[in-house]
């Protein structure tokens, strides 16, 4: 199964974060198959002086959606997350979300497949119109260039010279 997963984080050593993430998920998850460039972004639905870096991932695994879920959070946590139930959006040193799972739609208690606000965010169109530009959003049924085309986000994102 090819599970897509993006990375953020806009507090502390980001870019240290998210090579921590990507090393902990390449061992824990299944094989980093692709990886976009890093992308630096302005914070999503809230305020904050510092910008995140954002970079889409796709692993091949045989988890299930559930268990790569699982083991996400609980990198999550080993890199300093902290969750909390009272506020939604928040800085943090790295955030983890999975976005596909191949073509799997799923509804559960603790999983939405595909993520339900990807169309809505160019912060996550971007990189994913890098590494999969005509996948096919299963219940959008709309290729990722053509839902970047038609993002209604005014929010700046600025690919990083390679590190």
């Amino acid at each position: 199964m090819l599970t897509t997963v993006i990375l953020g984080s806009n507090s502390g050593n980001k870019v240290e974060y998210i090579r921590q993430a990507t090393d902990f998920l390449s061992r824990q998850t299944g094989e980093l198959v692709a990886s976009s460039s890093l992308y630096e972004t302005a914070p999503w639905g809230f305020e904050s002086d510092e910008p995140f870096l954002n970079q889409v991932l796709r692993f091949e695994t045989e988890l299930p959606p559930e268990t790569f879920l699982q083991q996400a959070l609980a990198i999550e946590k080993s890199l300093g997350r902290i969750r909390s139930s009272d506020v939604r959006y928040a800085s943090r040193t790295i955030d983890i979300d999975l976005l596909f799972c191949d073509s799997e739609i799923i509804h559960t208690p603790i999983l939405t497949l595909p993520h339900p606000r990807i169309a809505e965010r160019r912060f996550v169109l971007t990189p994913l119109n890098e590494i999969m530009p005509d996948f096919i959003h299963p219940l959008l049924r709309k290729t990722i260039s053509r839902l970047l085309a038609e993002c209604p986000d005014p929010l700046a994102v600025n690919k990083l010279p390679e590190q």
